[in-house]
C-alpha cells in the first residue's frame, strides 16, 4: 500500500477499490472493448457491405412497393380452406410429437429412466436431433419420401416439436416431489404404478401448458412448411409471390397473421384457466 507525499507533508495512504482490483477493471473493460469492435465489424459487413442500399431506392418507392402488398379481399375466401389445412397440420403435428415425447421425456429423466447409462443417453440424444434439425429440413426430407400433401408437414412438425415436449417434460419428472412417491414405494407399488399416481399428477399441468405453447408456435411453423409441398396455406403463398400476385399474397399474410392471434388468444385463456385451477387445488388442498 503506498503512501504519497506532497510538498512534504505526508497524506493518507492510497487504497484501491476492494470490491474491484485494478487488474478485474482493466480486463473487463478490455473484453468489453473486443466484444464492441466484434459487434460494430459485423454491423460493417451486414449494413454497409452485403446490403445494396441503391437497390432498395428512396422512401417513396419503399412506401409504393409496400402498397402493392394490401390485401385483396375478394380473395380471402379461397384461402379459408388452406387456413384450416394448415390449423390440422399443426393440430395433428402438435399431437404426433405428444404421444411419442411422453417415452422419449421418460427416458430422459435422470429419477425414472430404467437403465441409467443407455436409456438416458438414448432419450437426450433423440431430443436433440429433434432440436437440432430446422423444420423445413425436416418438410423436404418427409416429401421427398411421401410425395406432396400435408402429411409430410403434419411428420415434420411432429418429429420437430419432440424435443421440446420431451425436454420440458423431462426436467418437470426431475422436479417433482419425493414424497408421495416415496409413500408409494414404501407400500410395494411398481415401477408403473408410482409414475402414473405419483410422478405423473405432479407433471400434468406442465405438460398440457407445454402442449399447448407448442401447438401455438406450430401455427407459425406451419404457416410456412407449404412452401416445400408440405401442404397448408404457405403454398398458396408461395403460388401468389410466383405470380406476382402481390394483392393475394398480402391476403395471405393478413389471413395467417388472424389465425395467429386468434389461436394466441385461445391458448392464453386456456392456460390461464389451468394456472388458476392448480392453484385452486393446492389452496383447498392445505
Amino acid at each position: 500500500m503506498a503512501e504519497i507525499v506532497h510538498s512534504g507533508q505526508r497524506t493518507l495512504p492510497l487504497k484501491e477499490n476492494p470490491l474491484r482490483e485494478r487488474r478485474t477493471i482493466v480486463r473487463r473493460y478490455t473484453r468489453n472493448s473486443l466484444i464492441g469492435v466484434v459487434l460494430l465489424a459485423m454491423a460493417y459487413h451486414i449494413f454497409v457491405v452485403e446490403t445494396d442500399w441503391l437497390r432498395m431506392g428512396g422512401i417513396a418507392e419503399i412506401l409504393s412497393t409496400t402498397a402493392e402488398f394490401l390485401p385483396n379481399m375478394a380473395f380471402f375466401p379461397v384461402i379459408l380452406d388452406p387456413l384450416l389445412e394448415t390449423l390440422l397440420i399443426a393440430f395433428w403435428g402438435t399431437t404426433m410429437a405428444t404421444v411419442i415425447a411422453m417415452p422419449v421425456a421418460y427416458l430422459s429423466a435422470r429419477n425414472v429412466t430404467p437403465f441409467y447409462p443407455l436409456t438416458y443417453a438414448l432419450g437426450r440424444t433423440l431430443i436433440v436431433v429433434s432440436r437440432s434439425v430446422h423444420e423445413l429440413i425436416f418438410a423436404l426430407i418427409f416429401v421427398s419420401a411421401l410425395g406432396l400433401g400435408p402429411l409430410p408437414g403434419i411428420i415434420a412438425l411432429g418429429v420437430r416439436s419432440i424435443g421440446f415436449i420431451a425436454k420440458t417434460t423431462a426436467e418437470a419428472m426431475e422436479n417433482v416431489d419425493r414424497r408421495p412417491i416415496e409413500a408409494m414405494e414404501a407400500t410395494g407399488a411398481n415401477a408403473f404404478v408410482v409414475f402414473l399416481f405419483g410422478n405423473f399428477p405432479q407433471i400434468y399441468p406442465i405438460v398440457v401448458g407445454n402442449v399447448i405453447f407448442q401447438l401455438d408456435i406450430n401455427l407459425r411453423r406451419a404457416s410456412i412448411l407449404g412452401m416445400v409441398g408440405a401442404g397448408g396455406i404457405g403454398y398458396v403463398f408461395a403460388e401468389q409471390m410466383q405470380a406476382y400476385n402481390w394483392n393475394n399474397a398480402g391476403t395471405v399474410v393478413l389471413g395467417i397473421a388472424l389465425m395467429v392471434i386468434i389461436g394466441e388468444f385461445i391458448s392464453n385463456r386456456i392456460r390461464t384457466r389451468m394456472i388458476r385451477g392448480a392453484g385452486s387445488d393446492r389452496l383447498g388442498g392445505e
